[in-house]
């Protein structure tokens, strides 16, 4: 699916200008601001569902936001098992692109969790604070698909709202890691670290 520039620069900047309220009183909350843009991604960007992994305060991926079931039980599994287009794009610091998720062996273990959710394509986008790749965006497509470059470009734009988000809330102390059982830790506070 071709992605409209011109829509993709203006949700890019409607979501960039609702950033400005999590340096303020707070009007809205870093999870509601993550729902807002892989709810956008999702609709702009023609696919299935949308999820985002994030680096709790020991350093492992945490699911941190779906727009579906199946996003959230790709981001669940990735999370259990250590593996994935998600951790794959952690460790190479660049976007992966996956066409046919059951077709690739590494992710066989994945596969297998993931049933009888149907996942065909996956496209994993770094999100940067600061120097430190600190989660990722992913894309879902229930079927294959070959991603095109114009897919990567959009997803790395919205991988950056998401990191200007977090490097946000960071700093105004509105963001807090979730805790090694995935729920919210008040008692860590976000670290403002992570970006290109």
């Amino acid at each position: 699916m071709a992605v409209d520039e011109q829509a993709l620069a203006d949700s890019i900047d409607a979501l960039t200008g609702s950033l400005a309220g999590l340096a303020g009183p707070p009007m809205q909350s870093a999870s509601a601001h993550l729902a807002a843009v892989v709810a956008a991604a999702a609709d702009l960007l023609g696919v299935d569902s949308v999820g985002i992994l994030l680096l709790d305060e020991v350093g492992r991926l945490r699911a941190a936001a779906s727009t579906t079931a199946t996003a959230d039980r790709l981001e669940q599994a990735q999370q259990q098992l250590g593996i994935g287009p998600g951790h794959d794009s952690m460790t190479s610091r660049g976007t992966v692109l996956v066409p046919d998720l059951p077709a690739e062996p590494a992710y066989s273990p994945l596969v297998a969790e993931l049933a009888p959710f149907r996942i065909g394509a996956v496209l994993s986008a770094p999100i940067w604070v600061e120097q430190d790749v600190v989660g990722n965006l992913n894309l879902i497509r229930s079927d294959a698909h070959s991603w095109t470059e114009q897919e990567a470009r959009a997803s790395t734009a919205y991988a950056e709202v998401v990191g200007k988000m977090l490097s946000i809330s960071a700093r105004s102390g509105k963001y807090r890691p979730a805790a090694p059982d995935g729920r919210p830790d008040a008692a860590h506070r976000g670290r403002g670290h992570h970006a290109r």
